[in-house]
């Protein structure tokens, strides 16, 4: 998605995103070398997930698939073209499930708004945020591990 645009820009506002959602430390990007490799800085240890065989090469640390990533060990994750994906809620709850909690899972869509925030929403995230950089949409929100008890009971 992100090779016919403008890497630069996108990386500038999903970095934004990450930020705000106080994401530092490992962040797994599924999908995408090029935005693997931007993301990565001296605060953010960026783990490539779901590369193509000939890019995960020329990378060092790219993991074939989400499972090779324990359960809450990871910042945030970041994944290209979840509005437009069948298999949406499989694909967010075994993000979820890396994600530490208060952690952040950032969607980057071209376009797709309102159906980005739509399931974003119906995969539990909260805090919603949206930006968008010219037709590029981040759709941002925080993971919650609810244990499913209360201060109350």
């Amino acid at each position: 998605m992100l090779e016919g645009l403008f890497v630069t820009p996108s990386v500038t506002v999903i970095a934004e995103a990450l930020s705000s959602a106080g994401a530092t430390g490992k962040v797994a990007v599924v999908g995408n070398a090029k935005l693997a490799t931007a993301l990565a800085g001296p605060d953010r240890d960026v783990v490539p997930v779901s590369l193509s065989t000939r890019a995960a090469k020329k990378i060092a640390n790219a993991v074939g698939d989400m499972s090779a990533l324990g359960d809450n060990t990871v910042a945030a994750v970041v994944g290209v073209d979840i509005a437009a994906a069948e298999g949406w809620e499989v694909t967010l709850a075994d993000w979820k499930r890396v994600v530490r909690d208060g952690g952040a899972i950032v969607l980057v869509d071209r376009g797709r708004a309102p159906e980005a925030s739509r399931r974003a929403l119906c995969a539990g995230l909260t805090e919603l945020q949206q930006r968008h950089v010219g037709r590029v949409v981040v759709t941002s929100g925080l993971v919650t591990h609810w244990d499913g008890t209360s201060a109350g009971s």
